[in-house]
Formats: structure tokens, C-alpha cells, sequence
């Protein structure tokens, strides 16, 4: 399986080559904070704020530890707020812990499904000023370290998960996967593929991952051109190098 990796170089800096020089010579993937993506909507969802039978008790347990309340009365105010409407109000303050913690933990690397996607060239890809990394990787990693992106109508998670996510670290990372995983239709033409990792701003290794080829955008300056070619040659003869268009 073939995935891409697009590189802004419209303006370079050591950093910008130290990386690209990773990718390509040790296939060592950068993995960023998720609020530092270009998605303002990264951490947008809709909530379904219908209690059900377990709300009552993950909301007690959630008081409990968020406010130091005594069980009797995280247990009365949890009743109180569902049976008053106030079920949102009272859980809004877990989200934005959930969404605070996600940022600090969290780190993503996101990939293309082609070389020649015009919509990820102009994003990512510096419009033509950029780069893209071919990597041919096991096409068992899907769904282990590596993610399809959904795109559904609307990011929307019921109420109960948050809470469970926010009482048990490990359910927690299902819910960050599910939200860190589908965009908005309107990102669609992407077909993303992310790899998601347990820390952040740090350079991360896919299993079995060779660099097959790097296409250099036709808009190039001459300049960061010879170095990207001079980068691209430190790889094994069975890696490519052509230019985009």
C-alpha cells in the first residue's frame, strides 16, 4: 500500500529540511499537535445530551473526581441536572477538559492516498512550492497504526462516551481516536490516512515503511530543488524522483 506525505517548501526553513531529510533517509515521520493542523474544525463536535440509564452514574463518578464532591452529593447533583435539563451545562466543562487533554497528548501524522491529488498539492503541498514522499508501507497496518480519515455529516458522540472517557484513561483514547479520525464532509477529497500516536512534536517510525519515491512539485525554486534532489539521492536506487503536473 502506497501513502503520501506533502511538504510545504515555499519558504523553508533547517527545520522544514531537517525533517524532510528524516522521512526520507530513516522514514522517520513528524508527529504535531492536532490544534496545529489546518482544520479549524479538528475538535468541533455535536453532542447527544439524551441521559440514558448509565448517565446517573458516569456523571457521579465524573463530579467525583473533576469537583472532590462526596458520593452522596456528586450522586445529587448529577440527578438533579438530569432531571432538570441542565445534563449540558453540567457536563461542558469535561469537553473542554477532554479537548485540553487531547492537545497535550496526542500526536498526528497525516498522509494522502495519491501523489496526485491537486486539492492536497494546494494545502499541503505549497501550491506546486512543495514536496510529496511516496512510502510504501504494509497494507496490515490499516486500522493498527494507520487510520482512513471518515468523513460522516456530522461529528456526533453521545454524552455517555464522554464521560466514560473522561473516568477511564483507556476508554478515553477510543473516543480521541474516533474524534481525531473523521472531518467534515467537506474535507472529503483528501482521502486522508493518519497515523496516530500516544506523544506529541516528536519523529515516529512506521513498521516496515520505504521511501519509493519523491515527487517534486513543478513549482519549485531552482535552489531548494537541488537540495530536495540531493536529499531524495541518499535513498536506495529502487526510489524514484520526477516532478508533479
Amino acid at each position: 500500500m502506497k501513502i503520501y506525505k506533502y511538504r510545504d517548501f515555499t519558504n523553508p526553513t533547517d527545520s522544514d529540511f531537517s525533517r524532510l531529510e528524516a522521512l526520507i533517509d530513516r522514514r522517520l515521520i513528524w508527529c504535531a499537535r492536532p490544534d496545529t493542523l489546518n482544520d479549524p474544525e479538528e475538535f468541533v463536535w455535536s453532542c447527544d445530551y439524551t441521559s440514558t440509564p448509565s448517565t446517573l452514574g458516569l456523571l457521579t463518578k465524573v463530579l467525583i473526581r473533576a469537583r472532590g464532591r462526596t458520593h452522596a452529593d456528586a450522586s445529587a447533583i448529577a440527578e438533579s441536572a438530569i432531571k432538570s435539563g441542565l445534563l449540558e451545562s453540567v457536563t461542558r466543562p469535561v469537553v473542554r477538559e477532554m479537548i485540553d487533554q487531547c492537545r497535550r497528548q496526542i500526536g498526528l501524522a497525516c498522509f494522502g492516498s495519491t501523489p496526485d491529488n491537486q486539492i492536497l498539492w494546494q494545502r499541503y503541498g505549497g501550491r506546486g512550492n512543495g514536496v510529496c514522499v511516496e512510502l510504501d508501507v504494509p497494507t496490515e497496518l490499516l486500522g493498527t497504526q494507520l487510520h482512513r480519515v471518515q468523513y460522516p455529516p456530522e461529528k456526533r458522540l453521545h454524552v455517555d462516551r464522554l464521560l466514560r472517557a473522561f473516568v477511564e484513561p483507556g476508554y478515553g483514547q477510543k473516543v480521541y481516536n474516533l474524534v481525531l479520525l473523521s472531518k467534515p464532509r467537506s474535507w472529503a477529497n483528501e482521502e486522508e490516512i493518519r497515523f496516530v500516536s500516544q506523544a506529541q512534536a516528536i519523529s515516529v517510525s512506521v513498521d516496515r515503511a520505504k521511501v519509493t519515491c519523491v515527487v517534486l512539485g513543478d513549482a519549485l525554486k531552482p535552489d531548494i530543488r537541488k537540495k530536495i534532489e540531493g536529499l531524495a539521492a541518499t535513498v536506495p536506487r529502487t526510489c524514484c524522483v520526477r516532478t508533479s503536473g
